[in-house]
């Protein structure tokens, strides 16, 4: 018995499978990250492929397993190059233009994004701070109330604190899951590339913490040069 998809694709007219490719493509734009839209794009259009066409469902597949590794810092040099090989073969090759229209679409998309795949494969760096692998996580001392609900949900004990104490996140452990931002009601929980803000070495009590913003740099320096 045929699949539900399958009969879907079959019936459909070029306008209606363009019509759904762009309209998948679309919902994924409202994510920041080129990559990461890329990752959510080509794994959306796999799982609707009515998958009778090899080179479409393998070509597909293959896509999303590509995209999905560059999001999680396992990309490689030579993924771009997969990627546009693939997509090419899915514009000329896939039996219906479901595929090529996803072929078409991929192949356009890398070539306006090559310095954030670049960016993603070479230097680890998601500049969008979606992809998580490629981030950092840090509890704002000015914001973390000590409610301690990141300590316990944090799967590799990666975070330090107690009640009413600031907490504080050790990069080396964290497995950057994300888990303690979605639990956090504080909001205390920040997402930053390589550079951290300076920030408590160590566990201290709720509001004690000063932070020094630029302006306040900026006039110690100043005054620093007035006593010189």
């Amino acid at each position: 018995m045929e699949s539900k998809i399958r009969k879907q694709w079959k019936m459909a007219s070029l306008d209606e499978i363009k019509r759904f490719v762009l309209s998948s493509f679309t919902e994924v734009k409202k994510n920041p990250c080129p990559v990461d839209q890329l990752r959510r794009f080509t794994d959306h259009t796999r799982r609707n492929s009515c998958g009778e066409c090899v080179i479409c469902r393998e070509g597909l597949l293959q896509l999303a397993v590509v995209t999905e590794s560059i999001t999680q810092g396992l990309g490689r040099e030579q993924d771009v190059e997969i990627i546009k090989d693939i997509s090419a073969d899915l514009v000329l090759g896939s039996g219906c233009d479901y595929g090529k229209e996803v072929g078409r679409i991929v192949s356009q998309r890398i070539a306006e994004n090559a310095e954030d795949l670049t960016r993603h494969i070479k230097r680890k760096r998601c500049d969008t701070l979606v992809c998580n692998k490629l981030l950092t996580f840090y509890v704002a001392p000015e914001t973390c109330t000590g409610c301690s609900k990141c300590v316990d949900i944090c799967p590799v004990s990666a975070i330090a604190g107690g009640d009413r104490l600031i907490h504080v996140i050790d990069v080396s452990l964290c497995n950057r899951c994300g888990a303690c931002e979605d639990v956090c009601d504080d909001k205390a929980i920040i997402r930053a590339g390589a550079v951290l803000p300076k920030l408590p070495e160590a566990p201290i009590p709720a509001g004690s913490f000063q932070v020094e913003t630029e302006a306040s740099g900026l006039m110690s320096r100043k005054r620093r040069r007035k006593s010189e």
